[in-house]
């Protein structure tokens, strides 16, 4: 029981972190954005057995992304193009020792590359490196082990969504 208790912690402090890039009335993430990655990060292998699968969750962000008319490619041809990004999708999960329930916390970022600017006469290089500039996390959840994969990707796409909606105000077709 100790255990899962300092899971469900680590999980919560994981998930509660300040979010600054997400405000409605801030869309310079979303400016001149015109097509996005998945990336969708390995998920616990106690999930896996339980049904909770990556390519799975994959597929519904794409298609959820393709519904909005927003161009969706390979994460390998995104990092090719003059402005890289990709929609990072995080599931953490913890299953209580009675192997009845889990405690999980699921996030969407998105990632981008920005450039670090100097003063000149900097004799330093410009510096490159991937940044999240809108993410959306909430809390962790209490499920039962039949519900996870529901409940899960029910959480995600809400996400997705808010995404959705952020990019089409900035980009309105």
């Amino acid at each position: 029981m100790r255990k899962n208790a300092v899971s469900i912690l680590a999980l919560g402090v994981f998930l509660f972190r300040p979010v600054f890039a997400n405000a409605a009335e801030n869309r310079i993430p979303f400016h001149g954005l015109k097509t996005v990655a998945v990336f969708v990060e390995n998920i616990d292998q106690e999930a896996v057995k339980d049904g909770l699968s990556k390519e799975q969750i994959k597929i519904d962000v794409e298609l959820r992304l393709r519904e909005a008319g927003i161009q969706v490619v390979p994460v390998e041809k995104s990092l090719s193009l003059s402005t890289p990004s990709y929609l990072y999708v995080i599931v953490n999960t913890v299953k209580f020792s009675s192997g009845l329930e889990y405690v999980y916390g699921t996030s969407v970022q998105l990632k981008q590359v920005v450039v670090l600017k100097r003063k000149k006469p900097a004799k330093l290089p410009i510096a490159y490196l991937w940044a999240t500039t809108w993410e959306k996390s909430e809390g962790v959840e209490i499920t039962w082990v039949e519900d996870l994969v529901g409940n899960v990707r029910e959480h995600i796409n809400e996400k997705v969504d808010a995404f959705i909606s952020d990019y089409l105000a900035e980009n309105p077709k």
